[in-house]
């Protein structure tokens, strides 16, 4: 029995049913492109920033290593050591050679009292809570007081260029060794940008000499005014170090001598031979900081844009550098931190000084985690209350605990999140008001024909496909009962089609499968062929045995044929062997590193060439005769480190492109020597190679190698294993064997490795003498 239709209780059904199909639809929609995409920009927002904080990190971190190695390498300077030495004679006799009496004395002692009442003091009390007196800054040694008055007080270059003065009017052997020497140091100074050079006396702790000859010039760190101050920690940890590349770095505090202002040294002992001289002590630059985290004020060149900044924190909780609104925008700066609370003081000392360095606290979650050696990024309220996208992570920097922050505000970098879901919803409310008339007159139209097909349809439903469908009108649902006819005509046609089509296309798939298999086997049978031509051409491990009995050679290809490779040759009293690292890896690197073992062999047999330097240049030669004898000139070439052993008279020679040469002496040094910054083959600012002569003794060690072993990522944090990890390496198994060292350098590598592709080709040559 057939119901009666109900046109206005179906009609109503259908209209709710498409309202709350599309309504649902367009919600979930639109809430999954939102979350979509505030995610996407949130994640590419922190990828942004660590990107960032990895550049800069880097860069800073790569910065304090060279300051460490321009101080060691200026206090092993001979223009230093005879400069201390000179320094320290004329200090000692300074008042004799000037005939100096109680009334000179005095005299020196009311000018130089003057300008610390008069200029000093004024600055220096400007800066400070509590106010100074000329007592607790006065020179103990009546020959300080003497060379302030002469280079300060009674100099008549303003505060701030006393250093422009070179040679004074007092006939002394100081002021002769001043003359000489100053020049030079403040040139020094002035190219590398550093604030302040000392030289100290290593039995007195007197600062000997300064460039700035500010009022700590001629005291003692030991027992003088500022013998308290971090200037001092730096000397006194420096003086007590027997070793001569011992390098202490202190972090910046607050300096009375440079008017309170924050300051950082950096102090070496200066040695000649065995006998130490005294201390060189650097102040370190600020602006070479603020020049690395800032990006020259150009933030937004590096995707920090409006609001985004880096910068250090220390462990006392403040900045390293200056703060980007400080430098922008001073006045709203000063307004933010007097509102969240920074005392008065604070303010007036970054006010006094320009500059947040070892004032702006810096007390937020990022901080205090990074501190505690952790690094993630985060959301939270950074130093002015607002809250920011943040990536964090402790700095690698020599006696410092120093963090670097990258953030940007969440605002800017949400921008884009607001606009789209403002759109969401201005297009949200436009459908959903069109989805409601549309599914009213929808809904009418459609209950109107559908009792005709219901009976049909609910037959066809329940699976009997062999029911015949009529249709009596020419609109959509007569339109919709023929389709179901066809349809039903059709699923038998499209079963048995679909039987035929998977039968031929699994054949197809078949045949390509053994075809591809085909041409796998000839392209490895080809590599496998091209990894027997290179072996021949790789001298064997027994030849290196036999020619250098306490050596080891650690070679490892990427692929099956390798782009590094090692070359041996034996003459009759030296033997020639090097570590050559050629363009690319894999077939084509494996072709190049065939030019280049031709071009070694013929270096030695056909041109009569024994010495390093020379074969190289040669090499050179024919590496672009090579590979500029085609239609096609090619630039490839290599980097390589050879060297010639007389293991007989323990003499090395050794030169190098690109690829340096380390030696392990028998107490444990490591030497490098430098390689020429040019490859084998085609180079527009070509040089001669330049040839190196080393004498060694028993037990020495040497070692060359290429970049692949340095260049693998892994470890727990996926970074570069680098060439400072591998000198720590050999310097810590020089006792082992030469075959233990390739079994840990091999363990070693793949512990690093782990599950990481291998990066490189990797060779490693060690021989001990």
């Amino acid at each position: 029995m057939i119901k009666k239709f109900n046109d206005t209780r179906i009609n109503f059904k259908l209209t709710v049913a498409f309202f709350t199909i599309a309504f649902l639809s367009i919600l979930v929609i639109g809430l999954l492109s939102y979350f979509s995409g505030k995610k996407s920009l949130e994640l590419e927002s922190f990828n942004r920033l660590t990107a960032v904080r990895e550049m800069k990190a880097t860069q800073i971190e790569d910065y304090f290593s060279d300051i460490t190695n321009q101080l060691i390498t200026f206090s092993e300077d001979h223009t230093v050591v005879d400069a201390i030495k000179d320094f320290q004679n004329g200090y000692d006799s300074l008042l004799i050679q000037l005939n100096v009496n109680a009334g000179i004395l005095d005299s020196a002692s009311i000018r130089l009292k003057n300008y610390y009442q008069n200029e000093y003091l004024p600055r220096l009390n400007h800066n400070v809570q509590i106010s100074e007196d000329v007592e607790h800054h006065w020179p103990k040694d009546q020959t300080a007081v003497l060379l302030q008055d002469i280079f300060i007080s009674n100099n008549n270059n303003p505060v701030g260029k006393k250093h422009y003065l070179n040679q004074t009017n007092n006939q002394c052997s100081y002021g002769e060794a001043h003359a000489i020497y100053h020049p030079l140091i403040r040139s020094y100074l002035e190219k590398f940008e550093y604030y302040d050079i000392f030289l100290v006396d290593h039995n007195t702790g007197r600062i000997i000499y300064s460039v700035y000859k500010e009022v700590d010039f001629g005291t003692s760190l030991i027992d003088g005014p500022y013998a308290n101050s971090n200037l001092a920690r730096a000397f006194n940890a420096a003086n007590e170090s027997t070793d001569r590349d011992f390098v202490k770095l202190v972090d910046f505090e607050p300096y009375h001598p440079s008017y309170n202002a924050p300051s950082s040294f950096i102090a070496s002992p200066i040695f000649e031979g065995e006998e130490k001289l005294g201390v060189l002590i650097f102040q370190m630059p600020i602006q070479k900081i603020n020049e690395i985290m800032t990006n020259r004020h150009e933030w937004a060149d590096v995707g920090l844009g409006e609001s985004g900044e880096t910068y250090i924190v220390a462990d006392d909780f403040t900045l390293r550098n200056q703060s980007r609104f400080f430098i922008e925008d001073k006045e709203n700066y000063f307004k933010m931190i007097k509102e969240i609370g920074v005392p008065e003081t604070t303010i007036a000392q970054i006010q006094n000084f320009e500059s947040t360095v070892g004032l702006q606290p810096v007390k937020t979650f990022g901080t205090e985690a990074a501190l505690k050696g952790e690094t993630n990024t985060e959301i939270f309220n950074d130093y002015r209350g607002v809250p920011v996208l943040s990536s964090y992570k402790p700095l690698q920097i020599q006696d410092m605990h120093w963090v670097i922050m990258s953030e940007i505000d969440r605002d800017e970098a949400f921008a884009h999140v607001y606009d789209l879901r403002r759109n969401i919803i201005v297009i949200f409310i436009g459908l959903l008001i069109s989805i409601i008339f549309a599914s009213f007159f929808i809904s009418k139209k459609i209950t109107k024909p559908i009792k005709i097909l219901t009976g049909k349809a609910q037959e066809l439903a329940g699976g009997n496909l062999d029911v015949e469908i009529e249709s009596n009108s020419k609109d959509e649902i007569g339109q919709l009962a023929s389709s179901f006819s066809d349809m039903q005509h059709s699923i038998h046609d499209l079963v048995h089609n679909l039987e035929d089509k998977v039968q031929e296309r699994t054949q197809e798939i078949q045949q390509q499968k053994e075809i591809l298999e085909i041409k796998n086997q000839e392209i490895l049978d080809s590599i496998n062929y091209a990894l027997r031509l290179q072996k021949a051409i790789i001298p064997t491990e027994a030849k290196v045995k036999s020619a250098l009995p306490e050596s080891f050679v650690y070679f490892k290809p990427k692929d099956i044929v390798s782009g590094d490779f090692y070359w041996m040759n034996q003459l009759e009293d030296k033997v020639l062997i090097a570590a050559i690292d050629c363009t690319g890896h894999g077939v084509p690197g494996a072709m190049v590193s065939v030019v280049g073992a031709n071009g070694l062999n013929r270096c030695v047999k056909e041109f009569n060439l024994n010495k390093p330097s020379d074969i190289l240049d040669k090499l050179t030669d024919l590496v672009k005769e090579t590979f500029e004898s085609g239609e096609d000139k090619v630039k490839d070439g290599m980097d390589g480190a050879l060297i010639s052993i007389d293991l007989k008279n323990r003499k090395l020679e050794y030169a190098g492109a690109n690829n340096p040469l380390w030696i392990i002496k028998q107490e444990g040094a490591l030497i490098e020597i430098k390689a020429n910054k040019q490859p084998i083959g085609d180079f527009d600012f070509r040089k001669p190679f330049e040839n190196h002569t080393i004498q060694l003794s028993e037990g020495d060690q040497v070692y060359i190698f290429s970049d692949g072993y340095v260049d693998q990522f892994g470890g727990p944090k996926g970074k570069k294993f680098k060439y400072k990890t591998l000198k720590t390496h050999l310097e810590d198994n020089r006792h082992l064997s030469m075959d233990e060292q390739v079994k840990v350098l091999d363990k070693r590598f793949q512990e690093w490795k782990g599950s990481l592709e291998q990066l490189d080709d990797v060779c490693v040559i060690g021989v001990r003498f």
